[in-house]
């Protein structure tokens, strides 16, 4: 028998990264339960399946890193053998496939492009389902402005000027058409995306809730925050560093190398709530999409007064003249930080590193050099808490009992719940007995 399939497409800006994150990383979990997602689209994000049904024209934002050095063309070739193949060796106790990429709903505009892609999918399951989630449109406006900062869009921040009729991404209601119209409306699976409307107030479990897939994620697990936006402070940084590399006569370029580090960078460093257009301003964009709004409230959320929640714009004042200014103070500011953390990154690299010197000496045999190689590491990470371990370790092999105490102090200090201070801890207390 056939499995069902959960065809997730987003809208972009809506959590999507952290959704594909958690499932990338679960595989084998999900595996367990009976629920295939697929590696051949892409190990997270599936963008490699609408990128495979439209023109190359259409792929300048595509990350060049997704062609795997061989070139567009000849990695989407790859990817249609290669996604064939998975589908058709899935196990026998699949019940479930989930396929997620917010591109689905950039690249495919039209009904013919979604039909190809039914087309396309419809020989592997027995069941088709569409998950999509709709953000108010001023919020995906402004949370969409981090994004179009790392893909070089150097502009001040501001809402677009224009309403649903040359904003077709933003007219939920004729988007939610065309793909009903071409799966059915019974397949379509529509979500608010909204803290009061999401299980728990998190996409992630409200996601594997709308698959039914009993899948528990810690809340703290790492994957659950991805593509976060910036702070303001680091938005004043990326601009600033953005009209330097523009002035130069190569200019800047998405594809750049340089400068796709950098904002990664400052995006691990610096994360925040990102830029937030002020509230008259946001209500007069929003003002725009009112008719479009309430015409997919009546279709798909008639028990719901309005789509989104409102926007209170009464008591925020005038809107600023213009575009905010960047602030140089501020920027200096978030280079600062950004300076700090890369240091102290690269202070952990390098411990790794000697770590995993002094362990392979040590099971070499080679003790001398496994302490030196330790020792170097706490110099670069004075607390580092793998260091501190073998170190202690090493002085209790010596009969150096006050060493290694002297180690598990700075373990208790700043690792009070590491795997490494509980075991100094236990080798302490066998030394002791016996």
């Amino acid at each position: 028998m056939k499995p069902d399939l959960i065809l997730h497409i987003g809208l972009s800006k809506t959590a999507t990264s952290s959704i594909q994150r958690v499932l990338g990383g679960q595989r084998a979990a999900l595996a367990k339960l009976g629920v295939c997602y697929p590696v051949s689209p892409g190990w997270a994000n599936h963008g490699m399946l609408p990128a495979s049904l439209v023109p190359l024209s259409r792929l300048g934002h595509f990350n060049p890193a997704l062609w795997d050095g061989i070139g567009a063309e000849a990695r989407l070739a790859q990817f249609r053998r290669d996604f064939a193949a998975e589908m058709a060796a899935l196990p026998a106790t699949t019940r479930l496939v989930i396929l997620s990429a917010e591109q689905c709903g950039g690249l495919l505009t039209t009904r013919e492009e979604i039909t190809r892609l039914r087309d396309l999918l419809a020989p592997f399951a027995a069941r088709i389902r569409v998950a999509v989630y709709l953000r108010r449109q001023d919020q995906h406006a402004a949370s969409g402005y981090t994004q179009a900062l790392r893909v070089a869009g150097i502009n001040p921040p501001a809402l677009p000027k224009l309403g649903p009729d040359r904003l077709p991404h933003y007219d939920y209601a004729r988007m939610l058409e065309d793909w009903a119209a071409v799966f059915g409306d019974d397949a379509m699976l529509v979500r608010i995306f909204e803290r009061s409307s999401l299980a728990r107030g998190d996409a992630v479990d409200d996601f594997l809730a709308l698959c039914e897939v009993p899948l528990a994620v810690p809340a703290d697990h790492p994957d659950r925050q991805s593509n976060l936006s910036l702070t303001p402070a680091a938005i004043d940084l990326v601009r600033t560093l953005g009209e330097r590399l523009k002035a130069r006569p190569e200019g800047l370029s998405a594809s750049s190398l340089l400068w796709r580090r950098f904002t990664a960078s400052v995006s691990e460093a610096l994360p925040g709530r990102g830029w937030q257009p002020h509230p008259a301003e946001a209500a007069a964009f929003l003002a725009r999409f009112e008719q479009v709004n309430e015409a997919v409230r009546r279709r798909w959320f008639p028990d719901r007064p309005s789509l989104f929640a409102p926007l209170d714009a009464a008591s925020a004042g005038p809107p600023p003249a213009g575009p905010p200014p960047i602030d140089r103070d501020a920027a200096l500011e978030a280079a600062c930080l950004l300076l700090e953390h890369q240091l102290n990154a690269a202070a952990q690299r390098e411990a790794d590193q000697h770590v995993q010197v002094g362990r392979l000496h040590e099971r070499l045999g080679e003790h001398a050099p496994a302490r030196n190689a330790f020792r170097a590491a706490v110099r670069a990470v004075p607390e580092h808490p793998l260091a501190q371990q073998h170190l202690a370790e090493t002085a209790l092999r010596d009969g150096n009992r006050v060493a290694a105490e002297a180690h598990l102090a700075v373990l208790r200090r700043a690792h009070p719940g590491h795997a490494a201070t509980q075991r100094v801890e236990k080798l302490l207390l066998a030394k002791s007995t016996e």
